[in-house]
């Protein structure tokens, strides 16, 4: 005699047996989702990447332009060490150029950055330079050979200054004072030419034709007065070996006057960083200085601007913070 539950319990099994059979029937037809990344899912990782790409590259640039302010300020740091101990043997700053006639000369002449070879490890190459001659025309592998500590790491414009003769190119520029530079006024395109205004013998900068200004000198003090300043080549920036044919004042100075502030003509201080440019004063400091600083003509019958009273070493005013 069978069991009524006995009997149901083996109908349920057989019909569980038959269920998962045609399911394992049914299995390899079943569609599968293919590996790897849909379409949708690519472009949505290529979207985060360029947000991520896009929130982190500014903040890459600005580092990087930082650290190149950072070696340019230090370039100039350098320069000002080099100026101190070429003052401790000589007893004055190096000339802005030396010539035998400084109102009618057309040669090429040594400048300051030349004659600071020694104090910027440079003392083999200074060695090599005859400097009771003319500097000789290119090409020439000394007067050609690119300098760091002469060179703004910002300014990546080519090394040699096709502007001046393609000698190699500094980035830095030697304060001949507020006044203006000749070779920039209307009438001074040249000291040799019938009717042009000649070199002015002494300025109120630091470095100026056959120069020989001390510390003696600096009346308004170290700290408020600029020993050097950037010049990029971009607006014709000179060469470190001094000056080019026709006493090209510019190639080795440049002036602090209202018509030349900073950032505004080829004959100004001038950089390739944002709003301004990087100046060394004469007690060795690095500054960035605005583009905006206080600038005031002479002759307006008021006190010359901040920036005019930086670049005078003997004007008796007194500067405030800048």
């Amino acid at each position: 005699m069978k069991c009524p539950g006995f009997e149901a319990a083996s109908r349920f099994v057989r019909l569980t047996d038959l269920h998962t059979q045609r399911i394992s029937v049914m299995q390899p037809f079943k569609r599968l989702r293919p590996s790897g990344f849909t379409f949708v899912e690519l472009l949505l990782v290529i979207a985060i990447v360029a947000i991520l790409t896009a929130i982190m590259l500014p903040a890459v640039q600005r580092s990087r332009a930082q650290a190149r302010a950072n070696r340019c300020k230090n370039n100039l740091k350098q320069l000002a060490l080099a100026v101190h101990n070429y003052h401790d043997v000589h007893r004055t700053f190096p000339p802005a150029w030396v010539t035998r006639d400084p109102d009618f000369d057309a040669r090429r002449g040594y400048g300051w950055q030349s004659f600071l070879l020694p104090y910027v490890d440079e003392a083999p190459r200074y060695n090599q330079i005859d400097f009771r001659k003319e500097p000789p025309p290119v090409p020439n592998k000394i007067l050609q050979a690119n300098i760091p500590t002469y060179r703004c790491p910002a300014d990546s414009t080519p090394a040699l200054n096709k502007l001046r003769g393609s000698y190699a190119t500094s980035s830095y520029s030697g304060n001949f004072g507020n006044v203006a530079l000749p070779r920039w006024l209307p009438d001074g395109l040249s000291d040799f030419w019938p009717g042009r205004v000649a070199t002015p013998r002494k300025t109120n900068g630091i470095m100026w034709v056959n120069s020989r200004c001390g510390f003696r000198d600096i009346v308004d003090g170290t700290s408020n007065t600029f020993l050097a300043g950037e010049r990029c080549v971009t607006s014709g920036a000179g060469v470190w070996f001094g000056v080019t044919a026709n006493n090209h004042e510019n190639d080795a100075v440049t002036e602090t006057s209202h018509a030349s502030r900073i950032n505004r003509t080829l004959a100004s201080f001038s950089s390739r960083h944002q709003g301004g440019s990087h100046f060394v004063l004469c007690d060795g400091s690095a500054r960035f200085i605005s583009e905006n600083i206080d600038s005031r003509a002479h002759g307006t019958g008021k006190e010359p601007g901040t920036y005019q009273k930086l670049g005078a070493r003997n004007d008796g005013f007194a500067i405030g913070d800048f």
